[in-house]
């Protein structure tokens, strides 16, 4: 069992991590990117203290860096569920299950279904989760949307089963990953089709009969990670300690709100870190 998991792999999840293993905590991180996918597209940051005019890559490498360099284990994997357990907490990711005392979340901005039909058609043909649904759609047609470029591995995966894969991306390319077998789409995802079943797709360039979607963002909409957590605004609460109101659980970054800027995610992240601690402390 780790002392603190961070979910998310961006500034304030890193930064947490960072000052968790100055105070000798075991810390593991779990993004479902192995970049912030904001900072993979930012060309140029000119307003971060100290390290002006610095890609967004180059600044995201730097923080991957200086964690790997503090001890703290990173893990490209993606959180499905998370739950309060006796003795702290557990998740589950794609394949693992991850336990840790206490928990801060780094996620982003959260995410929520904005797609006519996606309510009310996840379980029904709208999946987030190739590797655990793929095998469902053996020999079908299906529909991948990303958002970020890790995408293009679950579409390559269910290139292996399906009859058929459309991959609708939202971020630039150059898509030099994905399989020749994908047939990749341009436009943007307008509504999914169907009552009891998904039947296909509306896009702004066209329509397509699939029997499957799966939806790839940056994070789960965060009331299905964590049940019960108080949302305010659209943005996770927290006091000044980045505490939320579910004991040992904090939360830092965009996903408390705005400003979105890597300083604030930054900040967020050591206060939420130095808290746990405090946290693990009173515990004992």
């Amino acid at each position: 069992m780790y002392d603190i998991l961070v979910v998310g792999s961006g500034p304030a999840g890193l930064s947490a991590a960072v000052n968790a293993r100055r105070r000798n905590k075991q810390v593991l991180v779990v993004g479902k990117e192995m970049h912030s996918n904001k900072l993979r597209q930012a060309h140029r940051v000119d307003n971060y203290l100290g390290i002006p005019q610095i890609k967004g890559l180059d600044l995201a490498a730097k923080y991957r860096e200086h964690a790997q360099d503090e001890g703290v284990e990173l893990k490209t994997d993606e959180l499905l569920n998370l739950w309060v357990e006796k003795d702290g907490f557990q998740g589950m990711g794609k394949n693992v299950l991850y336990q840790a005392k206490a928990v801060i979340l780094a996620v982003g901005t959260p995410q929520k279904a904005s797609i006519p039909g996606e309510e009310e058609l996840v379980g029904k043909g709208v999946s987030y989760c190739a590797t655990c649904d793929g095998m469902f759609y053996r020999g079908q047609q299906v529909l991948v949307y990303s958002e970020v470029v890790e995408g293009e591995k679950e579409a390559n995966f269910l290139a292996d089963l399906c009859a058929k894969v459309y991959y609708l991306p939202r971020y630039q390319g150059p898509y030099t990953d994905l399989d020749s077998r994908v047939e990749l789409l341009s436009g943007r995802l307008v509504r999914l089709h169907g009552t009891e079943q998904l039947t296909g797709v509306t896009t702004s360039t066209g329509e397509y009969e699939v029997e499957g979607v799966f939806i790839e963002r940056a994070g789960l909409p965060l009331d299905r990670l964590l049940p019960g957590l108080e949302m305010e605004n659209g943005a996770i609460k927290v006091d000044r300690r980045m505490a939320t109101n579910i004991p040992g659980v904090f939360a830092a970054g965009d996903c408390t709100g705005k400003p979105w800027q890597i300083a604030k995610a930054v900040g967020e992240g050591q206060v939420a870190a130095l808290a746990a601690v405090d946290y693990l402390a009173d515990r004992r």
